[in-house]
């Protein structure tokens, strides 16, 4: 990791600290979204469930993650290489899945964890060199 590390501009520590807002703006809105989405499932897709989804506070909480997220990916990609900064948006997958567990109580099944390791590796393997 050295080499991405080295790829981010000197001030380092503020793309980290974008990062990590990053992930907990993506993974607040997902866990909201899916709250909010439970709540208006009794509704058929339509004017009334948009006017259901535009007043519930989960929606609103998700929608306002993900404005959070978009601010923080936009400080990370000024600061580095869109190759390199794009993999690691997968890490998202990773605590997502981790919150989900705690939080709704989804099954972390030996399969997902393959499957969530297989990612992690994969962005270790594109952060981790040049060539």
């Amino acid at each position: 990791m050295t080499n991405a590390i080295s790829a981010m501009r000197p001030d380092y520590r503020n793309t980290l600290f974008a990062w990590l807002l990053l992930l907990v703006f993506e993974t607040t809105s997902q866990l909201a979204l899916k709250i909010g989405g439970e709540a208006l499932a009794h509704l058929p897709f339509g004017l009334a469930w948009l006017m259901q989804a535009a007043s519930n506070p989960w929606v609103i909480v998700g929608v306002f993650g993900y404005l959070g997220a978009f601010s923080a990916w936009m400080v990370i990609l000024d600061r580095i290489p869109l190759s390199f900064g794009f993999p690691l948006t997968a890490v998202v997958m990773l605590v997502v899945a981790i919150a989900s567990h705690y939080v709704f109580g989804e099954e972390l099944t030996p399969w997902r964890l393959v499957g969530i390791g297989l990612i992690v590796a994969g962005v270790v393997v594109m952060g981790g060199g040049d060539g």
